[in-house]
């Protein structure tokens, strides 16, 4: 066999499913996603704010005159803050209402609704975390979106009913929903009444809604709205009259694996149910993953489902599902889907995992809360309006018996590394390409020799290359030494990489682990040679 030049490229996403050889796509890859069906590095996160006092489990951003007002529900707490465009944090404010039932499996639903007063931050609150069809509890509040006293309880409620599922605003209504298949909608235009005129209730279904979002009404029936029980989809539409709205149901036969795995892309909406990944563009039906499908089910921690996340970056068009894997009990992995690219790939979630997380709409990067504790007692306070504050102040540090854990919201997607105020880590990148053989390319029963790689990328720092393979598909891996992909070449012979391995089955690893590194892949070239035969090692 002479020399051959074959092009470096594997089809796009990582799989996980079936064994390592029998596939066309990347066989490994931590923090890299695919554009134009190559990879590249995935932008790096900046810790905008460290004093959130409790593990965020959702996160409600609403932009005005410049600043995204943030509110974060957690166990015992509703934590406020607001960050400019530049990323810039405020301080963080405690709007607990005085009344909240504090549990710690206590999750929170946001939304925002309008009365004549402005703009109402809507939170329902109830202890679902461990437990999604949960029936007690529930609470409901309701303060000015961009102020910073507690929020107050809404109390005229239907009688009997408890609000065990969420909120939702479909303008000018309110709904709120929970056990039984009960839904309520409040009083045209005034989310804190739900008994006054106008206003009405109905059991849509027979399990429990755990989730509701705004859709697309036609001519007459708008406003709409999707609701996702434990088993069922259920469309709501306004119909006016003594009825204000009717429903039906859209599947009978669908699941949900958790409240927050829901998300809407572009007018479709998408979860993951208990067994495979779901979509409704006017009919619900299934989202194909045929790459990581079983290693997502088979490695969640099912006892932390309701801790599932769902949160996407368009830029990319990508869909991420944040989950809990193995033995974590925090969001400590992701599933993306690629709806762009219509491939599947995963990651290894930063600094222990994150917990909840809000997409770039406005503001122009999605934001994530972190799970990593910061205890202190010596550099911050918290003052008597619950404002949590750094000092330098001997006589305002917090006291031994006062100690706080404080947690970050990041900001992703800024830069290429992570920053921490001012430590800057450099972020691990790489990609592994599919198993390259002889005897499946050109029937030849020999190995394949790399001579030398010819890299092309868009690259920012110098970057690693690694040949990987065994010499049958039950043999050990054979790892080769790590060469330099050089983003500056200082001689003719830096433009390319040389190597002396052989595998019968063959791939590439590159990475990226510098401060500041960047990549894209370009058309990479491989002159390759005839090995020997060996077929066992």
């Amino acid at each position: 066999m002479p020399d051959t030049i074959l092009q470096i490229k594997s089809l796009p996403g990582i799989k996980r499913d079936g064994t390592r050889f029998e596939g066309d796509a990347y066989v490994d890859g931590q923090w890299v996603r695919f554009q134009r069906g190559l990879p590249r590095k995935i932008g790096g996160y900046r810790a905008a704010s460290k004093y959130l006092t409790e593990i965020s489990r959702s996160l409600n951003a609403y932009t005005y005159n410049g600043f995204t007002y943030i509110h974060s529900g957690s166990a015992n707490k509703v934590e406020r803050l607001y960050v400019n465009f530049d990323g810039n944090a405020s301080v963080v404010s405690n709007r607990t209402p005085s009344s909240l039932v504090a549990d710690d499996n206590n999750m929170w639903q946001f939304d925002v609704e309008t009365d004549p007063t402005g703009n109402l931050i809507i939170a329902q609150v109830a202890p679902n975390l461990l437990n999604i069809t949960n029936n007690d509890g529930g609470q409901l509040f309701y303060g000015d979106l961009l102020g910073t006293d507690p929020l107050t309880e809404v109390t005229l409620l239907p009688t009997g009913y408890s609000v065990t599922g969420g909120v939702v605003a479909l303008h000018p209504y309110t709904f709120i929903y929970g056990n039984d298949g009960y839904v309520a909608w409040s009083v045209v235009g005034d989310p804190t009444d739900f008994t006054g005129s106008g206003s009405g209730s109905a059991n849509v279904a027979s399990q429990k809604i755990v989730k509701g979002l705004p859709l697309r009404g036609g001519p007459g029936n708008s406003p709409s709205g999707l609701f996702w029980t434990a088993d069922a989809v259920v469309r709501a539409s306004f119909v006016g009259g003594d009825a204000v709205f009717q429903f039906d149901t859209i599947s009978t036969q669908s699941s949900i694996l958790s409240a927050e795995s829901v998300i809407e892309y572009d007018g479709i909406f998408f979860w993951a149910g208990i067994d495979r990944f779901l979509m409704f563009n006017g009919v619900v039906r299934e989202v194909p993953n045929a790459l990581n499908l079983n290693w997502f089910f088979d490695g969640i921690n099912m006892d932390y489902r309701q801790k599932v996340f769902a949160t996407k970056v368009p830029r990319y068009g990508e869909i991420w599902w944040c989950y809990p894997r193995g033995t974590a009990t925090e969001c400590s992995h992701a599933v993306i889907y690629n709806v762009r690219e219509d491939c599947w790939y995963d990651c290894e979630l930063p600094n222990s995992g994150r917990s909840a997380g809000s997409p770039a709409s406005v503001f122009p990067k999605p934001m994530m809360t972190g799970v990593e504790a910061e205890m202190t007692d010596t550099d911050y306070r918290v003052t008597e309006d619950g404002v949590v504050r750094a000092t330098e102040d001997d006589s305002e540090r917090v006291t031994e018996d006062s100690d706080i854990n404080l947690y970050r919201l990041w900001i992703h997607e800024d830069g290429m590394d992570e920053i921490d105020g001012l430590n800057m880590q450099p972020i691990q990148s790489y990609f592994e390409t599919a198993d390259m053989s002889l005897p499946v390319i050109a029937q030849d029963n020999h190995a394949l020799s790399v001579v030398y790689l010819e890299p092309d990328f868009v690259q920012v720092g110098d970057m690693t290359v690694q040949v990987k393979g065994r010499s049958n598909a039950r043999s050990p891996e054979v790892d080769g030494p790590v060469l330099t992909i050089y983003a500056i070449p200082n001689t003719p012979q830096e433009q390319i990489v040389y190597f002396k391995e052989q595998r019968r089955q063959l791939r590439f690893r590159f990475e990226s682990n510098v401060i500041g590194g960047d990549y894209q892949m370009g058309l990479i070239l491989a002159t390759l040679k005839q090995g020997d035969g060996t077929v066992i090692g």
